[in-house]
């Protein structure tokens, strides 16, 4: 006949019944005064702990005989609890198998209607313990119940106990609430724009009302001086600040904010972000002796002091006050080291921005004399550029006159056959020296429109011949190729004979490429002049063998006023090529500059067709 599961694993542990081990568990087990089993743990079957041994009182608890307990699953007595249903019972019973499950410790109240169990209304209070036991190969794993009745007694102050540890949790609850609501409240007055005296007077009152304080006193501190202070108190409470101040009152603050700020530097904690202290018994306190008359008077019997300071340094304080004596609890000191925290955040942002509003201020006076120079800085340039305008066209009038007489006289010379070539050469020179004022006096006009109040100048487009136009600035130039022996060498008959353009500012910017390619160049060398049409544009290019312009400088060549390094020697002004650029920019063509110092510059400009 095959054996159960159960009576195996009894006859395996009789072979282990003389281990000093399992000996010392079942005397554990039967010294026990109260109802004791131990139980083994069976690999194939989880959850099954069949019982072992049992103590006597066990066998009396439960009115039973071995034959009855011995190989049973440690449950059994309880198999008339439904663990389908959401009771007391179940709960209990769900916590004590799965501790059994996860051989850990545990303790559990449980009903038990087993059939030989008669105590009606009674419970089991039933504990469990885990045990090992290793041998050489082998490990036993054993559990320990114990069993205590709870008669009706028990079980009701049972019941006391948890309905007074359930309203003093209720309590606590409800405290915790009030706290949340109440540094909601402060959190949101601490974020708005409010200013700080008017934050620091409506969270004073919120706490005198939420602490059910006498009275408050909150005051700022920078730098060893006080800006502001706030107090609040209830009707029932003098104000040490009246409505009507008076020299007793500032007198007696004064007295007791140094006396506050002195206690601070004796007894603070200063790596906190707020140093809390509380005197219950001011009376009694040698500490106040200072300021006793002023405690008795206005009837502060205990205190709340807590100095707030931001990154360790104090800005500011809060002064809770008691006619009576009061012992304050935990969550109290807590949620006013709380609102301590955050009005030194206020506290901080505020002085934050009085800064900004300083250095706006600053800014701004800096701004409005930036705008008053730079106003008189361009009503200055332009009574300059009309200045400017105004003596270049009267330069012109004498510049008119020269130039007419000159022409005057050299026609009455060739007229009467004057034989002497030399004057004509003289003639010839105050010519070129005309030509060249009149090339300054207009690059100045040009220059002195440009800077004007809107810094532009109006392109003019009209219709043109510029082959004629080149030509005619080259005869222009003759005189100063001449004196120069400098042969002009032009291919420009492929310019087109019409041509839209504004004639003013193409004439002045190949006047003054062609003018400083003679310039420049070495006496008896060459200059040429290449106009091309090409598929979508078209190119003149001016080409001279002269000085040239260093590497260096070349990057700067166009800007106002520049002159390459080795230039001095030549006449300029460093207008002309600044304005040249300038109107090819206007007329949406393009400059290129080329030049290799002591080789030469050649200057391409670049128009749309």
């Amino acid at each position: 006949m095959t054996k159960s599961l159960v009576e195996s694993d009894f006859e395996n542990f009789s072979v282990y019944e003389n281990d000093d081990d399992i000996g010392q568990l079942s005397l554990l087990v039967n010294s026990r005064l109260e109802a004791s089993i131990i139980c083994s743990y069976n690999s194939k079957v989880p959850n099954f702990l069949s019982i072992i041994q049992a103590n006597s009182e066990f066998y009396k608890l439960f009115m039973l005989d071995e034959t009855r307990v011995i190989g049973q699953n440690y449950d059994f007595l309880f198999d008339d609890i439904e663990l389908d249903n959401f009771s007391e019972d179940q709960i209990e019973y769900s916590r004590l198998i799965k501790a059994v499950r996860d051989k850990t410790e545990c303790v559990a109240l449980v009903s038990s209607s087993f059939e030989h169990f008669k105590f009606g209304n009674f419970k089991l209070h039933i504990s469990f313990h885990p045990h090992q036991i290793k041998s050489e190969n082998t490990t036993r794993e054993y559990g320990i119940f114990s069993f205590i009745k709870v008669d009706n007694n028990s079980q009701n102050e049972d019941r006391k106990l948890k309905s007074r540890a359930n309203i003093s949790l209720l309590r606590v609850l409800e405290r915790t609430l009030r706290n949340e609501r109440t540094l909601r409240e402060i959190a949101n007055l601490i974020i708005s724009d409010e200013k700080i005296d008017n934050l620091a007077r409506a969270i004073a009152k919120i706490l005198c009302e939420h602490l059910k304080c006498d009275r408050c006193i909150i005051h700022d501190f920078k730098k060893n001086r006080t800006d502001f202070v706030i107090e609040y108190s209830s009707i029932f409470s003098d104000r040490i600040i009246p409505d009507k101040i008076s020299h007793e009152s500032i007198e007696n603050i004064q007295r007791y904010i140094n006396f506050q700020n002195n206690f601070y530097k004796k007894f603070g904690v200063k790596n906190k972000k707020s140093s809390i202290s509380i005197i219950n018994d001011i009376a009694n306190d040698n500490n106040f002796s200072n300021i006793r008359d002023i405690c008795t008077k206005y009837s502060i019997s205990s205190q709340i002091a807590i100095t707030t300071n931001f990154n360790g340094i104090v800005n500011g304080a809060i002064y809770l006050h008691q006619s009576e004596k009061r012992t304050w609890i935990q969550d109290e000191i807590d949620f006013i080291e709380i609102v301590a925290e955050q009005f030194s955040i206020a506290l901080d942002r505020s002085s934050s921005i009085q800064k900004v509003m300083i250095a706006n201020h600053s800014l701004m006076e800096k701004t409005l004399q930036l705008k008053d120079a730079l106003k008189q800085e361009q009503e200055m340039r332009k009574m300059q550029n009309e200045f400017v305008a105004l003596v270049s066209h009267e330069f012109k009038t004498p510049l008119q006159i020269i130039d007419g007489n000159r022409e005057l006289i050299a026609r009455k010379l060739k007229n009467n056959n004057y034989p002497q070539d030399g004057v004509f050469a003289y003639l010839e020179k105050i010519k070129s020296g005309i030509q060249r004022m009149n090339g300054l006096i207009n690059s100045t006009l040009h220059l002195a429109k440009m800077e004007n109040s809107d810094g532009k100048i109006k392109v003019d487009l009209q219709e043109l011949d510029f082959c004629a136009l080149v030509n005619d600035i080259i005869d222009k130039n003759y005189n100063l190729a001449q004196q120069k022996n400098i042969q002009i060498h032009a291919r420009i008959n492929d310019l087109p004979k019409s041509y839209v353009c504004d004639q003013k500012l193409l004439d002045h910017a190949l006047s003054n490429i062609i003018s400083n390619a003679i310039k420049y160049s070495h006496p008896n060398s060459n200059v040429k002049i290449i106009g091309r049409i090409l598929d979508d544009c078209i190119a003149v290019r001016v080409i001279d063998s002269g000085i040239g312009i260093p590497e260096k400088d070349l990057y700067n060549i166009g800007k106002k006023f520049f002159r390459a390094g080795n230039s001095i020697s030549v006449a300029g002004t460093g207008i002309g090529i600044y304005l040249t650029k300038h109107f090819i920019d206007l007329l949406s063509g393009k400059l290129i500059i080329e030049s290799k110092e002591g080789f030469g510059t050649t200057v391409t400009i670049i128009l749309k067709k």
